[in-house]
């Protein structure tokens, strides 16, 4: 019992011997250019200006079928009592606002039943449309539709 403790010692000791003399390399990768720039990690980022938003603009070309429209205005506060975006893009408002009229299928409930109030699953606008900014892309996008509209 002894003598196999003494070897299990001695093998264990070697094995960390082994480990401790040897190197760590690492491959050399490709270069990542960060999107913080030559900011080091350990510094504060750099908040960036205000963006202008676009004001009455045509609509938006959608880069695939079933993508939600831009906003081009801000984004409305919406609570769960409140969304201020049918102000103007409700069924009785959005002639006299002049505002594209939420779509039919935000009245439809999960189950396909209509519903004369936005669906519970479409109330918060923001989850899907997002104010457009006027700014310069970080990266170049090369992103192409796969189906055709």
């Amino acid at each position: 019992m002894k003598k196999s403790k003494s070897v299990l010692f001695l093998l264990g000791a070697v094995f960390a011997a082994l480990l401790g003399s040897t190197s760590v390399s690492v491959a050399e990768g490709p270069f990542v250019t960060s999107l913080r720039g030559d900011l080091g990690i350990a510094s504060d980022a750099q908040i960036p200006a205000k963006r202008r938003i676009y004001k009455d603009v045509d609509p938006f070309y959608r880069t695939w079928k079933e993508q939600p429209p831009s906003m081009p205005h801000k984004d409305y506060s919406i609570t769960i009592k409140e969304n201020r975006c049918m102000e103007c893009h409700g069924d009785e408002s959005y002639r006299e606002e002049e505002a594209t009229k939420v779509g039919d299928s935000h009245y439809l409930h999960h189950n396909g039943r209509k519903t004369h109030r936005l669906a519970g699953a479409r109330f918060f606008c923001n989850q899907c449309h997002t104010p457009l900014y006027k700014v310069e892309p970080l990266i170049d996008n090369e992103f192409k539709t796969s189906t055709r509209r």
